[in-house]
């Protein structure tokens, strides 16, 4: 009877630690590369993200953004003219909540999960490709703490938003007088869809 009993607490021995060495090997990770089409609110961009680790990845991204250039004239009547512009981003990710979706058992594919990133921003050039009144450009730079979410729609589609607080920095023209700071505090919110490729 003893034997049976040794045996039969190897055998459970064996098994739970099978099942412990199962849920290392199982354990979630971001996708190795995604490469997307992104449309924002006020852009569209091609992107690439690539794992740095199993929570943490990098995504690069180039694109188009529209805004608005302002003149103020001394009589105090103002001109807006309507820009397109080309910018590149670099943003770090830790999907820092992946595990904790996987074990409710939620969708994690495509990187579905809660983040903390910082986003930085750099729109290089002072010429804009749409410019409706010929406005000066000021090129910029920004560089924000942001907290995000994203999810999956399918297989290729997702959608993700964030916000965040952080700096930004415009490279002035000296010839030019300029109405906001060279150095600002700006509050950033993003919402996009994207499809997976």
């Amino acid at each position: 009877l003893m034997k049976k009993f040794i045996v039969l607490g190897f055998v459970l021995l064996s098994f739970i630690a099978n099942a412990q060495d199962t849920q290392v090997v199982q354990k979630v990770s971001v996708e190795k590369s995604l490469n997307s089409i992104q449309v924002g609110l006020f852009s569209l961009s091609f992107q690439n993200e690539t794992r740095l680790d199993r929570k943490i990845t990098v995504r690069s991204e180039i694109g188009l953004a529209t805004g608005t250039s302002i003149i103020e004239y001394p009589d105090g009547h103002n001109e807006k003219s309507f820009l397109i512009v080309p910018f590149i981003n670099l943003e770090p990710r830790w999907y820092h909540s992946l595990d904790r979706r996987s074990s409710l058992k939620k969708n994690t594919i495509n990187n579905s999960a809660n983040y903390i990133s910082l986003f930085t921003t750099f729109v290089p050039s002072r010429k804009a490709l749409v410019n409706t009144k010929d406005f000066e450009v000021a090129p910029f730079i920004s560089i924000i703490p942001e907290y995000g979410l994203r999810r999956s729609i399918g297989k290729h589609f997702y959608w993700e938003g964030s916000v965040g607080v952080g700096y930004k920095h415009n490279f002035f023209d000296n010839s030019y007088t300029y109405n906001i700071d060279e150095n600002q505090v700006i509050f950033d919110i993003q919402y996009k869809f994207g499809y997976i490729f």
